[in-house]
């Protein structure tokens, strides 16, 4: 990596960590260092995430029946949010520099890695109830909105 290329890497981890809302920990070592967050069963949804959340999926909640309604609709909006998430790591690789490539395919390896195992956890808090399929998908959706909005930070 050449001087510029670190240089840049460093303004990046700078810009990012000061953040407000961010699930990110960046430090001069790694710039694309993530932390996975989610929403807290009982706490405050955050208003950013939820405008993410499409008019298509918003209906489908209306008109779902019962627990497996609600889980099919999350996974139905977490297929459109993936979708969504793709295009902006295309846009996101194509503005940052090459120097920032390699690193940033690393850390979006790693998260996508981590991603369900997470969601998994969060699921398995509530473990022979109706509502562990529904965190596990929730969640699934949550955090490609959450990594969207980071990608699109990125500058």
């Amino acid at each position: 990596m050449t001087p510029t290329g670190r240089r840049g890497l460093g303004i990046l981890a700078a810009s990012l960590a000061g953040m407000p809302g961010a699930p990110l920990h960046a430090a001069s070592a790694d710039p694309f260092a993530y932390t996975m967050e989610i929403t807290p069963e009982q706490g405050p949804t955050d208003p950013v995430i939820e405008r993410r959340y499409t008019r298509t999926f918003a209906t489908c909640q209306d008109h779902a029946n019962g627990t497996p309604g609600i889980a099919d609709c999350f996974t139905i909006e977490f297929g459109r949010q993936d979708a969504v998430l793709n295009r902006t790591w295309k846009a996101t690789l194509a503005r940052l520099p090459a120097a920032a490539h390699m690193p940033l395919i690393k850390a979006q390896r790693k998260w996508a890695a981590a991603r369900d195992p997470f969601c998994r956890d969060r699921s398995d808090e509530f473990s022979g109830g109706t509502i562990a399929p529904v965190i596990y998908v929730s969640c699934r959706a949550e955090l490609t909105i959450r990594r969207t909005l980071w990608l699109e930070r990125l500058r």
